[in-house]
């Protein structure tokens, strides 16, 4: 969860939006508004916010369909999801908890159970984030003296793989041959024992740069 969490709102009408753009705002929270589902999804995929807010009734890709997609396809995803309707019945609410909703916000709401809601959220997510630690505070001893065995160059390497880089841009990057690289990787990944073609870029890629330089 971001420090300051953020909230991300998707709902076609502008004025409705901006309203609570403004309401959430004012209560010192981040938040990234959207007018569709489809422009709402990308803004999950890059910014990860920590609670989604959308109203069921959108133009193109309504509100069931953002939750199914967010919940089905992208796990990075794990924060709360609050839907606003028109009307909610007890079948309706069903429905969507089953889905994977976390709550409802039946038009027309106050400030302050749209507040409420959202800090309840926040709360629930915070115990949850206390109960799992992220990767990087749990990754096993054991992993931690296998990065430890690494050589310097290695973990040079290793540091740049866990930027993003490839193989050519390492290279070039180190002023090393591509051939060179190709076989630290090697080695990083017989050290982690790690398998597989997209292995080491994963594991990579989770780290903390600090957990490669201080190890």
């Amino acid at each position: 969860m971001h420090d300051n969490p953020l909230i991300l709102l998707i709902e076609d009408e502008k004025a409705l939006r901006e309203n609570i753009r403004e309401i959430i705002t004012h209560y010192g929270f981040q938040v990234i508004a959207s007018a569709s589902g489809e422009e709402g999804i990308r803004i999950v995929e890059k910014s990860k916010p920590d609670i989604i807010i959308c109203d069921i009734m959108l133009p193109g890709m309504d509100g069931h369909e953002v939750l199914t997609t967010v919940r089905e396809q992208l796990p990075a995803f794990t924060g709360a999801f609050i839907f606003l309707t028109v009307k909610s019945t007890r079948a309706d609410t069903r429905a969507g908890m089953d889905m994977g909703a976390d709550d409802y916000l039946t038009k027309p709401f106050t400030k302050e159970e749209l507040i409420n809601s959202i800090k309840a959220r926040i709360e629930k997510l915070a115990k949850i984030q206390a109960r799992n630690p992220s990767f990087e505070d749990t990754l096993a001893f054991t992993e931690l003296e296998k990065i430890a065995l690494l050589t310097q160059a290695e973990r040079k390497v290793m540091r740049k793989i866990s930027e993003g880089l490839t193989t050519p841009q390492i290279a070039q990057k180190l002023f090393l041959s591509q051939k060179t690289i190709e076989n630290h990787r090697t080695n990083i990944s017989r050290k982690l024992n790690l398998s597989g073609p997209n292995s080491l870029i994963n594991f990579a890629l989770r780290l903390k740069p600090s957990l490669i330089d201080n190890h």
